[in-house]
């Protein structure tokens, strides 16, 4: 499956998609709401993604750092992506 780099680098890539996708998507949702429910939101999805970072170093501990080092380099930015482009408000104030 992650026989090299490259794959691991997509492979690292394909799950920050997935990850900072649901993430923004969660936080678009409570955007809306109360602040206490906002920031509930955005600390269980920035504990989410580090989980899952820990687990998936975790899964691949046994590989080489040839492969860690790229899957969890891709995997990071990625979902780093998501949070540097900046949320809209859903509804417009006149």
């Amino acid at each position: 499956m992650m026989d090299s780099a490259w794959s691991a680098a997509a492979w690292g890539g394909a799950f920050g998609l997935m990850n900072g996708g649901l993430s923004r998507r969660a936080l678009q949702k409570a955007l809306d709401k109360a602040d206490k429910v906002f920031y509930a939101v955005f600390a269980a999805g920035f504990f989410w993604r580090l989980v899952f970072l820990a687990g998936a170093v975790w899964f691949l501990r046994d590989k080489k750092y040839i492969i860690l080092l790229p899957f969890s380099g891709a995997l990071i930015f990625t979902q780093f992506i998501f949070e540097v482009i900046p949320l809209k408000k859903g509804r417009r104030q006149s």
